[in-house]
């Protein structure tokens, strides 16, 4: 070692230096990092761009941005579809379970479109006809004003969907005429189905509060409350794995799997006090019923309740959507005592009948004398 020292000392004095040259920006990178990687450019001009892979990139980036654009644009549901009844072959007859039961009570073969009819009698306008193209138009093209026609919708909803209006079923509605240029007011709205129970809603007034009732049923309030939807519990009342924040939360009520679009129906009578978005419900109703108990409904796709109506048990209040916070489809359904909730499949209402005695009698003669104004034949009208 000492003899290699002593060589290397005295070659110093004829040894040639030689500059390596600078290593490049590539080579001089930080030791384990990637090399940066050219940006992509996904502009493209499609009409001075050749065609080809370039042209169709641009055009895919772009018809992908107008779908995103157009997918995220409020009141866009494209699940939800309206549930027009199909017209089978052969004679329509009444479907129902008690008819089934019973054959000799099924109904006559739907009868042949009549056209429209009108009555009056005690101030009373009835108006009578059928349902072709469209519910909203047959009513305006019987006489009936936007006003009018809005109105008999919103009544008729509180019952069944609309979109189950077929086109062989036949609408009936009364109103008070307007006095000195002031505008009807509706009173009764009907409906004939063919293929299910008829519908007659009338405008009464109940403890000081109007709201729409159904002459065909029985005015009485059920000692529990209704299932909201037709489905299953998919998630029960408690302490469980949230599927969206990853981690244990205190699930405050029951969710229902459902179809997108199934009607959401009110589980007991009540008064609506809210109906509009609320943050991670998204869509929600709530309902207060007698006892200080509130029911709500969330992640609906669509209202039909609104706030600070009288509605009825089984009466539609929405449908069935994945607003807000949700993975999907289905109904999550609270209940409250005193703003406490509570497990809906534990809570009881108490029974009482919402009509009774004078007033029950008062509520059918009224009825009755509506659906008994005769009816004349008459041309539809120019629309108002």
């Amino acid at each position: 070692m000492l003899h290699a020292r002593d060589a290397w000392e005295g070659a110093t004095e004829t040894a040639e230096i030689v500059v390596f040259p600078r290593a490049s920006a590539e080579e001089t990178r930080e030791f384990g990092r990637r090399a940066e990687r050219k940006p992509v450019n996904l502009v493209v001009d499609l009409h001075s761009e050749e065609i080809g892979w370039r042209w169709f990139r641009g055009a895919a980036t772009l018809a992908g941005l107008f779908a995103l654009a157009f997918f995220l644009a409020p009141g866009f549901e494209p699940f939800i579809a309206s549930k027009v009844a199909e017209t089978p072959k052969g004679t329509i007859r009444n479907a129902q379970l008690s008819d089934l039961a019973n054959p000799g009570a099924v109904k006559a073969p739907i009868p042949k479109p009549v056209g429209i009819q009108v009555g009056e009698l005690n101030g009373i306008r009835r108006i009578n006809g059928d349902v072709a193209g469209g519910l909203y138009w047959s009513l305006r093209n019987a006489g009936a004003s936007p006003t009018i026609a809005a109105d008999y919708l919103k009544a008729i909803a509180t019952k069944i969907d609309v979109g189950e209006v077929a086109p062989f079923d036949r609408f009936d509605f009364a109103v008070i005429p307007g006095k000195n240029g002031e505008p009807d007011t509706l009173l009764y709205a009907g409906l004939d189905r063919a293929q299910y129970s008829d519908v007659q809603m009338m405008k009464w007034i109940v403890n000081g509060q109007t709201g729409w009732f159904d002459g065909a049923a029985d005015q009485q309030a059920s000692a529990g409350l209704m299932a909201p939807v037709a489905g299953r519990i998919t998630s029960s009342f408690g302490n469980r794995y949230h599927p969206i924040l990853h981690f244990n939360r205190f699930h405050a009520g029951i969710d229902f799997g459902a179809a997108w679009g199934s009607p959401i129906v009110a589980a007991a009578d009540g008064q609506v006090v809210g109906a509009g978005w609320t943050g991670g419900y998204g869509r929600q109703v709530r309902i207060v019923h007698e006892g200080g108990l509130m029911t709500t409904y969330s992640h609906m796709s669509a209202m039909v309740a609104q706030a600070g109506t009288m509605v009825r048990q089984g009466q539609v209040i929405g449908y069935v959507g994945s607003s807000g916070l949700s993975t999907g489809p289905h109904l999550h359904f609270e209940v409250r005592i005193g703003g406490r909730p509570v497990d809906p499949l534990t809570a009881r209402l108490v029974s009482r009948p919402v009509f009774e005695g004078p007033q029950l009698a008062a509520f059918k003669a009224k009825l009755k004398q509506i659906v008994s104004i005769p009816l004349k034949q008459k041309s539809a009208p120019a629309l108002l």
